[in-house]
C-alpha cells in the first residue's frame, strides 16, 4: 500500500546531450501505441518508462508527477525549442502535451550523469536553462515551468503525468551553430 507521501532521489537521463532531433515524432502517421519509441537504455534515447523497477522499485506506478530540467551549450543566453509527449501504459495515442522555448541561463552545469549507468562527467561550458515559457498546452492537469522570465537559476516543467506511463522530450531549433541556437541539450527528470 503506497502512503500519500514525496518520493526523494537523484536526477535521471530524459534525453542524452545531443543536438536538435532530426526528425520529430509525426503524429499524423506515428501517433498510435504501436510505434512507440524504444524504452530509454544505454544509448540515452528512448520514452522514459515510470513503471520501470530502477526509478521506483515497485510494481504500480506511484509517480504522481514529473519535473524536467534542461541544459546545454555552448554559452549563455543560447536557445532551443522543446516538446513533451505522452502515452498510456497500454494502447491510446501518443499526446503532444506540451511545446515551449527555452534560453540558458548563467548557472553553470559543473558535473552531469552520462546515459544511464555510466556515471558522471565533467561539465566544460553547458549551463543550465534559466528560461522555460510554455507556448502550447493539450494536457488534463496543470503544466508550469518554475521560470519564464530568466533569474540565471536552474528552471524546470512541473507536469501532474495524469496516469500517462511513457513520457518523450524533443527538442527542436537547437543545432549548436545557427544564430543563437544552442547545442548539445540534455534533459533531465525527477518525479514526485
Amino acid at each position: 500500500m503506497n502512503n500519500l507521501t514525496t518520493l526523494a532521489h537523484g536526477l535521471l537521463i530524459a534525453r542524452n546531450e545531443a543536438d536538435e532531433d532530426v526528425s520529430l515524432l509525426d503524429l499524423t502517421t506515428e501517433g498510435d501505441y504501436a510505434s512507440i519509441p524504444s524504452v530509454l537504455g544505454n544509448t540515452g534515447v528512448g520514452v522514459i518508462d515510470l513503471l520501470k523497477d530502477k526509478y521506483d522499485g515497485a510494481t504500480e506506478m506511484i509517480v504522481n508527477g514529473i519535473e524536467f530540467m534542461f541544459s546545454g551549450g555552448s554559452a549563455a543566453d543560447k536557445t532551443f525549442g522543446w516538446r513533451v509527449l505522452a502515452w498510456k501504459t497500454a494502447n491510446g495515442p501518443a499526446r503532444l502535451i506540451a511545446v515551449g522555448t527555452g534560453i540558458l541561463g548563467t548557472q553553470a552545469v559543473v558535473t552531469y550523469p552520462l546515459i544511464p549507468g555510466g556515471g558522471t562527467a565533467l561539465a566544460t561550458n553547458k549551463f543550465w536553462a534559466d528560461t522555460l515559457v510554455v507556448t502550447a498546452r493539450n494536457w488534463p492537469k496543470g503544466i508550469e515551468s518554475t521560470d519564464s522570465v530568466g533569474n540565471n537559476s536552474v528552471s524546470s516543467i512541473w507536469v501532474d503525468d495524469a496516469g500517462y506511463r511513457f513520457w518523450k522530450i524533443e527538442i527542436t531549433d537547437a543545432d549548436g551553430s545557427t544564430g543563437t541556437e544552442a547545442g548539445d541539450i540534455s534533459v533531465y527528470f525527477g518525479y514526485w
